[in-house]
């Protein structure tokens, strides 16, 4: 009695484990299926450590092996990410010294006398390019807006 219970649990697993597979989006398929190994590594362990097939101090180890890892690529990612701030913050400062007119009329395709609507417009139409959030450059975003900033303060000059 107590096979066919297990049988049945079994068979209700493996229909559940299907539905669950088949309705999840293709791109979280891979997602799901590491969950569903780590959880089976998991009652393995335990199982055999329930068993007196393997000691429990090695179930301890062999439990903390993922979360070794997890912790591991978040120490790593966090420090890939301080190292990308440090050089963004660096290349965000060096456009400022050499920005003049003709450099910040070739970075914004004008020509040599534009209005100030031209030079909106044609900022507004690079930074939709190359804005950070879409996935453009932080160097290029400061570029663009040193180079609006300089003419549109030269327009002003002029007045």
């Amino acid at each position: 009695m107590a096979k066919l219970i297990i049988l049945l649990a079994f068979i209700f697993l493996a229909w559940y484990l299907r539905n669950r597979f088949i309705s999840t989006p293709k791109a979280d398929r891979k997602r799901l299926i590491t969950g569903w190994l780590l959880w089976l590594t998991v009652a393995i362990v335990v199982a055999m450590a329930l068993t007196g097939r393997l000691h429990w101090i090695g179930g301890l180890m062999a439990l903390s092996v993922p979360f070794l890892r997890q912790f591991a690529l978040w120490f790593m990612q966090r420090k890939l990410n301080e190292m990308d701030h440090k050089n963004s913050s660096a290349q965000e400062l060096s456009p400022q010294s050499d920005m003049d007119r003709p450099k910040a009329l070739q970075i914004l395709n004008l020509g040599e006398q534009p209005s100030r609507e031209e030079i909106i417009q044609a900022h507004r139409k690079m930074m939709q390019k190359n804005h950070p959030d879409q996935g453009g450059s932080d160097y290029l975003a400061a570029m663009l807006n040193q180079a609006k900033d300089l003419l549109i303060k030269e327009l002003n000059d002029d007045e």
